[in-house]
């Protein structure tokens, strides 16, 4: 599932239950970064981006070799939300992690840091909505329903060899970002900035560990 929406104020106290009951049942909520850049101590509208029970998803300024063609490269997209969590969550167990949280991509040791992955989130999005269609759309609320029809396939292929769902992907994110196939799972997207956070090699505060590289990650998730 995807959420594209942000509240204030944060209520993890009420919507904890609910994510931890997707994914005791194997089931994963993406949820957008937004769309206004670096979170700050005051950033209103991020919950429920920066809980620990969902994977929270940044936005990327993707490159093909023409329209539909092959990936060529990406950048982090400037709009791409990320940073510390400004409403005081505490850094979950799948980010404590040594190699997570560096002095290159400067989290936090503390709180939870977001986003986690990322996808294409530049405004260059054609749609087609209530019988018209249009160009110019982005956002991470793009990002966010793309990563769960990417899992949706990683869900299928493992069910097809007899195994349950992925279930809650934090926790492999973090084991697979900091394996020795990181490469051949993730794109590392390590240029560009949301104007608080620069992307680095490896984790960091813009694009989480990057986006996914095809059928690589799949096949990780789903062996």
């Amino acid at each position: 599932m995807s959420c594209s929406w942000g509240w204030s104020p944060a209520d993890p106290g009420s919507d904890d239950p609910i994510f931890k009951e997707f994914a005791a049942q194997g089931q994963n909520l993406f949820v957008a970064s937004g769309d206004s850049g670096a979170y700050k101590k005051r950033s209103r509208y991020v919950f429920p981006a920066d809980d620990q029970f969902v994977t929270s998803v940044g936005g990327t300024d993707l490159v093909t070799a023409g329209p539909g063609g092959p990936w060529q490269s990406e950048t982090a997209w400037a709009d791409s939300g990320g940073g510390p969590s400004p409403n005081g969550i505490a850094i979950p167990s799948y980010q404590k992690t040594a190699g997570v949280i560096t002095s290159a991509n400067k989290g936090s040791l503390t709180l939870r840091n977001a986003p986690d992955v990322a996808a294409e989130g530049n405004t260059d999005n054609y749609i087609c909505y209530d019988g018209k269609c249009a160009g110019g759309w982005g956002g991470t609320s793009f990002a966010a329903p793309r990563w769960a029809g990417y899992l949706a396939l990683a869900n299928q292929q493992s069910v097809s060899h007899g195994r349950g769902t992925v279930g809650f992907l934090n926790p492999a994110l973090y084991t697979t970002g900091l394996g020795a196939n990181y490469r051949t799972n993730f794109h590392d997207i390590s240029s560009g900035t949301n104007t608080g956070y620069s992307a680095v090699k490896g984790y960091d505060l813009v694009t989480g560990w990057g986006s996914p590289d095809g059928a690589g990650l799949i096949n990780a998730l789903a062996p």
